[in-house]
């Protein structure tokens, strides 16, 4: 027997093209060495070759995904009309005097032959169904100062109302004044309530104690409340009837007093005084006018006072009192503050101010509070 002849054999024919690796080794170490021991010398022969092949299992094939469009959603939101339902939305003219006897003409919707009418609770006279949309009747009348409910019943008992549609007017603000338009306006608004015993009192020179209640309201809103006074003015008693507006007021840096570390709640504002704090209400307490060039005949530009009124001017808040003057030093007067506020302001009716501009204006009245300022 040759001494390596059984290698050949061995690897082609008893292990084949599956024997592993550690097989071979095994038999090739075992039995050739064997060989090798009882036939001497062995004849080197070439090394033998061992080919590995291994076939994956549970390939999983390559797949392209498939591009899908972005969904499309519509929200559609599709309301009920309501072609039968009463309604009123206007009275035209939307005030007059307290005494009653004003013709007004009610608008709104679905209005039957024998309707009623109460105006404040009290029925209105003359009423005449004109068309389903319109009545028409005679006021009676009301108390004066006051905003009053407009309310039509149908005979089939539906019933609509307009809530504080009707003003009866201040006794000392008829309809011909002209502060009418700019009183009813503040008033509907809640940013004045008047004087007292359905009194406007147009006339009297406003405090500087008004002023901050009047300007905090119609820049934030009649809703406003704002935190409880701790004594920051000499001259203003904590509490007071006016003292958490003042100190509010200066807490949002519109005024810093009168000097002396007072307020000064009773003296009357100036025109001049007016103009600055307005438009600080108006644009914040940062805010600076651009240079005067010289508008009214009486306001020396330059000068304390005539930057802000020049700009009170350009933004058609005032024109003035007359004769191209603007009389800085003269008081204002609650009705000259009407006009100013239902120009400097956007003054919508109290009962259309949402739950939301409540809250936020009742939050701010809290921030500044906290914030120390």
């Amino acid at each position: 027997m040759h001494a390596c002849a059984p290698l050949t054999r061995c690897t082609s024919s008893q292990t084949g093209s599956r024997v592993g690796a550690l097989g071979v080794v095994l038999w090739l170490m075992l039995g050739c060495a064997a060989t090798a021991a009882t036939t001497g010398t062995p004849t080197p022969g070439p090394d033998p070759t061992i080919t590995f092949t291994r076939t994956p299992t549970n390939v999983v094939p390559s797949r392209t995904p498939t591009p899908r469009p972005d969904p499309t959603i519509t929200l559609t939101r599709t309301a009920t009309p309501r072609p039968d339902l009463l309604a009123v939305t206007a009275i035209l003219p939307p005030s007059g005097p307290a005494a009653g006897g004003t013709a007004v003409t009610i608008v709104g919707a679905n209005f039957a032959d024998g309707a009623s009418a109460l105006v404040g609770g009290q029925p209105a006279t003359g009423v005449s169904v004109v068309d389903a949309g319109h009545i028409s009747a005679t006021l009676p009348a009301l108390v004066a100062a006051t905003l009053n409910d407009v309310t039509i019943t149908n005979p089939n008992t539906d019933t609509a109302t307009l809530r504080k549609g009707w003003l009866a007017d201040f006794f000392d603000v008829p309809q011909s004044s002209p502060f009418h338009a700019s009183v009813e306006k503040v008033f509907r608004a809640a940013v004045s309530s008047g004087c007292g015993a359905g009194l406007y009192c147009p006339g009297a020179p406003l405090t500087r104690a008004e002023s901050a209640v009047l300007l905090l309201k119609a820049q934030i809103g009649a809703i406003l409340v704002p935190p409880s006074c701790v004594g920051v003015f000499a001259d203003v008693t904590c509490p007071g009837a006016y003292t958490d507006w003042i100190e509010y007021f200066y807490y949002y840096g519109y005024t810093a007093g009168c000097g002396g570390g007072n307020y000064c709640p009773n003296v009357s504002v100036s025109r001049a005084q007016l103009a600055v704090l307005l438009l600080k209400a108006r644009h914040g307490s940062g805010y600076l006018p651009p240079a005067c060039k010289g508008t009214f005949a009486d306001v020396t530009c330059p000068s304390p006072f005539a930057d802000w009124i020049e700009q009170l001017a350009a933004e058609g808040i005032t024109a003035g009192c007359g004769g191209g003057n603007y009389c800085p030093s003269n008081p204002v007067t609650r009705g000259q503050m009407a006009v100013f506020l239902s120009k400097g302001f956007i003054l919508p009716p109290l009962d259309h101010v949402s739950g939301i501009e409540r809250e936020t204006a009742r939050r701010r009245a809290t921030g500044r509070r906290r914030g120390g300022r």
